[in-house]
């Protein structure tokens, strides 16, 4: 069996999973807990309904849910995840490795490569990042999470080895 490709993502990239994470996790808290806040509230104006102990007791648990989901998703698993990840642009094929539980490990000949790109949202490029992406007739495959110069660096290149392995067929 080969060894595990060695290039490493950009460490800011952890920071900009968290943050993704961090958005996403209080959205969805919001999306689960305010309607329940809204209904709490709204029976509580009504003189004749007596009872809100299911509301609270509903409100705490999704609050401590909430808080715990954090925890994980922010401060947990993007470290993990940084860990996980690898990968390597060879001359004929491009090697990516990530994963927590579930490991991929996916080999792209750069025959099929059809493009290359490189991808910046908002959260990459406060970071000064950017992800790379190559579409075969299969799908695309990301590595995220590059210096904004290396990932142009990388397009650049792998479109070149890409022409010439096309070339040679």
């Amino acid at each position: 069996m080969r060894p595990l490709p060695s290039r490493k993502l950009d460490k800011r990239v952890v920071r900009v999973w968290r943050l993704s994470a961090a958005v996403n996790v209080v959205i969805w808290s919001l999306v689960g807990i305010l309607p329940i806040w809204i209904l709490r509230f709204t029976l509580a104006a009504d003189p004749t309904h007596d009872g809100h102990f299911g509301f609270t007791f509903a409100l705490w648990g999704l609050s401590l849910a909430a808080v715990i989901l954090f925890a994980l998703f922010v401060v947990v698993v993007p470290s993990i995840r940084y860990r996980q990840w690898s990968f390597d642009v060879l001359d004929e094929e491009i090697d990516i490795h990530k994963g927590i539980f579930w490991r991929t490990r996916t080999i792209i000949p750069l025959i099929r490569v059809q493009n290359v790109d490189t991808k910046q949202g908002p959260i990459l490029r406060a970071n000064g990042l950017a992800s790379f992406t190559v579409s075969t007739a299969a799908g695309e495959h990301a590595i995220p999470g590059l210096e904004v110069e290396e990932a142009d660096k990388l397009r650049d290149h792998v479109a070149v080895l890409a022409r010439i392995a096309q070339e040679d067929v």
